[in-house]
């Protein structure tokens, strides 16, 4: 017979895929402000991915997982923290446009062609691989877009004891993700020739991340505070599993 798998028997697919998020992008390294532009652009898109996976949790959570009522609330309360990053985040692409208008036009209407404008160029030679940022892509959000998928359309926990560690991990899922951001942050402050207001935009950004994992943060005490009973048949089972499986339902 299958038991199963205790408290630490399973990672959260949540904070696995926000790993391989961090590490992806924490070895990208923006060739030029054509690219990094991109990833300014589709911060608010990629927040919602995070947004989109805890709503489903969420939403799962209220119609088919077996928890108290107020973890679901709870969660809907990280849920909206998270949707404020991502409508903050909104502001980041048409204010970029605004203050950098000169220099963006420089790549999407180049004067005379890329072999013209580029006389302008500080240094000699073309910069940029040719195009401008609204239809390049963006590694943060093809990286971020793959976790909407996977709580959209393959995740599927079959045991509470799976919930669980996705309410514990939540934080350090959302921690993830906001390094990514801080990366972002990071380089509009040290590398990237952008105006204050840019870097202040994502700070905000970065700011309401962090508070969202502050607040996912309270998820595990909460959670073993009320299913204490239910945690403690499979981490000190009674007779062992196999005594404890006789009350199963």
């Amino acid at each position: 017979m299958a038991y199963a798998p205790v408290t630490s028997g399973y990672r959260s697919a949540l904070q696995l895929r926000t790993a391989e998020v961090l590490e992806k992008y924490r070895s990208y390294d923006p060739p030029h402000m054509a690219a990094f532009g991109a990833e300014l652009r589709d911060s608010a898109p990629a927040c919602a991915c995070l947004a989109y996976a805890i709503n489903q949790l969420a939403q799962r959570s209220h119609a088919a997982f077996p928890v108290h009522g107020q973890m679901v609330q709870m969660l809907v309360d990280v849920y909206a923290k998270v949707g404020t990053a991502a409508k903050l985040a909104e502001d980041i692409e048409p204010l970029f446009y605004k203050v950098h208008e000169h220099d963006i036009m420089r790549l999407e209407e180049p004067r005379k062609g890329f072999a013209g404008e580029q006389m302008w160029n500080i240094r000699a030679g073309q910069q940029t691989d040719g195009g401008g940022i609204k239809n390049r892509r963006s590694v943060l959000y093809a990286a971020s877009a793959y976790i909407a998928h996977v709580y959209g359309n393959e995740y599927a926990p079959e045991h509470m004891m799976v919930v669980y560690r996705e309410y514990c991990e939540l934080a350090e899922a959302i921690q993830n993700f906001a390094g990514c951001i801080r990366l972002i942050h990071d380089r509009t402050n040290d590398v990237e020739p952008v105006e204050q207001p840019i870097t202040d935009a994502v700070g905000d950004v970065l700011g309401a991340l962090e508070a969202a994992g502050s607040e996912a943060a309270k998820l595990m005490p909460a959670f073993r505070r009320f299913h204490a009973k239910d945690l403690a048949k499979h981490e000190t089972p009674r007779k062992g599993p196999a005594g404890e499986g006789r009350w199963d339902v």
